[in-house]
């Protein structure tokens, strides 16, 4: 893929975020909450997983607990349109979610890449909405070193990988072998592959829209027969009723 995310930075330069790189902390969320009704409360995560605020739709999980911790409604709606990023935070924002009291729907809308597919799993309704992809690959960083270092990131690495494959078998048909040599080939899961092993719920249902001119056609049929029916009870009446005389045929007689 284009853009890969790093899942965890062992150090900043310094010169960077000094550099004006990294944005300034803001009293903006890195993402929304909206209270849609007393039942439910809507949660947007569309931007990457991070503990620093590169963009101002990032993520951290301190600041996704703290919005969470105020949410006063039964049930919570994730949304997910996001590369993923840092496991650290993301395993927090599962966590925080899967042992929240409230009942979790998880929504991917686009891409649920990397550490935000872990995140999905943390609904207990977990919906693939139309043309959305999860995607599952091993962790990967930035690092450097002697060969002793190097190979301790490596052994770092496969516990880190560890954790997803865990994440995704408690709640999948797939074995843990199976997600391995998925995670292997940074594999792209569509909704359908994604409901057939379990990964997801449902799929988002589309329902059918009429365009105009379909709804306009369908009214003037509908009002058609209607005056065809009105019509026809007039017949049926006429019908039944006797002719009345005229005067004139009463003045000669009639009958």
């Amino acid at each position: 893929m284009n853009r890969k995310v790093m899942m965890s930075i062992a150090s900043i330069d310094a010169s960077n975020i000094r550099s004006g790189v990294l944005q300034e902390p803001s009293d903006k969320p890195y993402f929304q909450f909206k209270k849609v009704n007393d039942q439910k409360t809507e949660i947007s995560i569309y931007g990457d997983i991070a503990s620093w605020r590169w963009f101002e739709n990032d993520v951290s999980s301190h600041s996704f607990k703290s919005e969470l911790d105020a949410v006063e409604t039964p049930e919570i709606e994730v949304h997910i349109n996001s590369y993923g990023g840092e496991v650290a935070e993301g395993l927090a924002i599962y966590n925080v979610l899967k042992s929240s009291d409230k009942e979790v729907t998880t929504i991917n809308d686009g891409f649920a890449c990397s550490i935000a597919s872990v995140i999905f799993m943390a609904g207990k309704h977990r919906v693939m909405n139309t043309g959305s992809l999860l995607m599952w690959h091993n962790p990967w960083v930035h690092t450097a070193g002697n060969a002793n270092e190097l190979e301790k990131a490596a052994a770092d690495l496969r516990k880190m990988a560890e954790s997803s494959v865990e994440i995704y078998s408690q709640s999948s048909k797939l074995t843990s072998e199976e997600i391995k040599e998925l995670m292997d080939k940074e594999t792209w899961i569509t909704a359908d592959e994604a409901i057939e092993w379990g990964v997801a719920t449902s799929k988002a249902e589309q329902k059918a829209k009429q365009t105009i001119e379909a709804k306009t056609l369908h009214s003037t049929i509908h009002r058609l027969k209607q005056l065809e029916r009105e019509n026809e009870e007039l017949r049926t009446t006429a019908a039944a009723e006797p002719i009345a005389k005229s005067e004139w045929d009463l003045y000669y007689g009639g009958k």
